[in-house]
């Protein structure tokens, strides 16, 4: 998938930890992926073996880069609605040292609508390309 220059690309990682049936996540996922129109998603019933339980998701959202100021200040304001609609603290937002990506953690989905725990932002690119891109080289 190519991206503008002008682009923020979102990684979010939701988990429904109380949710048995595929059914009932994608009915419970559905209302947000309507309203946000993500451009991939991926769910998947969570490993046994793993550290979470019930359902696990993974959506891609792209928005324009808004705000003005440094390329800092116009991250922030872009991720800043997305991390509040998903009932984050955007103020917890980690910016990279380049200034063109950062994440913020919930450190736990229980309570979070939709059960979002994680999102990943990146300026121009899908931040989860850069780091497989950062892990080959």
């Amino acid at each position: 998938m190519r991206f503008s220059p002008d682009d923020v690309v979102f990684r979010v990682c939701f988990n429904l930890e109380e949710v048995t049936t595929a059914e009932a996540a994608l009915h419970a996922w559905l209302p947000l992926v309507a309203e946000l129109r993500p451009r991939a998603t991926e769910f998947e019933e969570a490993s046994p073996d793993g550290l979470r339980r019930g359902f696990v998701a993974e959506l891609l959202f792209v928005s324009s880069l808004t705000g003005a100021g440094d390329r800092q200040d116009r991250l922030r304001a872009s991720v800043k609605p997305l991390i509040e609609r998903l009932g984050m603290d955007a103020a917890k937002f980690e910016v990279d040292d380049e200034g063109i990506g950062g994440f913020v953690d919930s450190k736990d989905a229980e309570g979070m609508p939709y059960g979002a725990y994680l999102i990943f932002a990146l300026i121009g690119a899908d931040p989860f390309r850069r780091r497989l891109i950062w892990a080959v080289r």
